[in-house]
């Protein structure tokens, strides 16, 4: 295992090619892994792809997209967007955070069924009342992991209710097989309270895909449960992520049942 690392130091890493020993590198390039070598990352990307998949189970095929423009929402929108595509969607519109009128883009032609938000929880609270100024607040909110920072007051956070977002197991209250729960570790550790406590579950999984490597690796169909969500590895030597997903419910982040969890 080595990391964390860049991104341009994983590339750096698997461009020699063929390494003395097996690698998990964490975090992912642009560079696949050489064969018997693996990386492993919460990257924006499998968000993107994993909101597609939600939206278009939920029979989302016509997705507005408003982000922060910073590279993380640049990341899961292309991802968002190339996914759609494969599975017969389309992005109609990225548009800014911080647009005032919304109302031309919902009346375009073939409307729009549902809103893709990649930025941060301030921006999105902020946001709400111009989406129902646009009549778009009935359609369905998607967001990224990026909704829960800057959230935590639950008066304030009310008006997200209903926005589903990608979330670890760990963190969102699931349980993981032998790892204690997030609300008897955090009291007692540090590292696993507040933010840092995503990082924590990664590390969990880091560890946890050190033993289950050959498997995974030998069988497209298997997978494992971890702290972070379902965990594959694809023939590229990638580790795919299945987030859980969760909602605002009453200002409080809560499990979303009904998205495959």
């Amino acid at each position: 295992m080595v990391g964390p690392l860049s991104r341009e130091g994983v590339d750096a890493l698997f461009r020699r090619g063929s390494l003395p020993v097996a690698m998990l590198a964490l975090n992912q390039g642009n560079v696949d892994p050489p064969a018997g070598n693996v990386s492993f990352s919460l990257s924006p990307e499998e968000e993107g792809v994993a909101a597609a998949d939600l939206l278009v189970e939920r029979g989302a095929r016509r997705v507005m997209v408003i982000n922060a423009g910073d590279d993380n929402a640049r990341r899961s929108t292309d991802a968002l967007r190339a996914r759609l595509a494969e599975l017969g969607g389309t992005v109609t519109d990225v548009v800014g955070a911080g647009i005032a009128d919304l109302t031309p883009f919902a009346q375009k032609e073939g409307g729009v069924d549902a809103i893709y938000l990649a930025m941060r929880g301030p921006a999105a609270r902020e946001l709400m009342p111009r989406l129902a100024m646009a009549g778009l607040s009935g359609k369905p909110l998607v967001a990224t992991s990026q909704l829960l920072s800057g959230t935590g007051d639950a008066e304030e956070d009310r008006v997200l209710d209903g926005i589903a977002f990608p979330a670890e197991s760990w963190t969102s209250g699931r349980h993981v097989p032998g790892l204690p729960s997030a609300a008897s570790v955090s009291p007692r550790l540090q590292t696993a309270r507040g933010a840092a406590a995503r990082l924590f579950a990664f590390g969990h999984d880091a560890w946890l895909l050190t033993a289950y490597l050959e498997r995974l690796a030998q069988s497209p169909d298997a997978h494992v449960a971890g702290a972070t969500g379902g965990l594959a590895i694809d023939a590229s030597g990638k580790v795919l992520r299945t987030p859980a997903w969760s909602t605002f419910r009453g200002g409080y982040a809560s499990p979303l049942a009904s998205a495959g969890n």
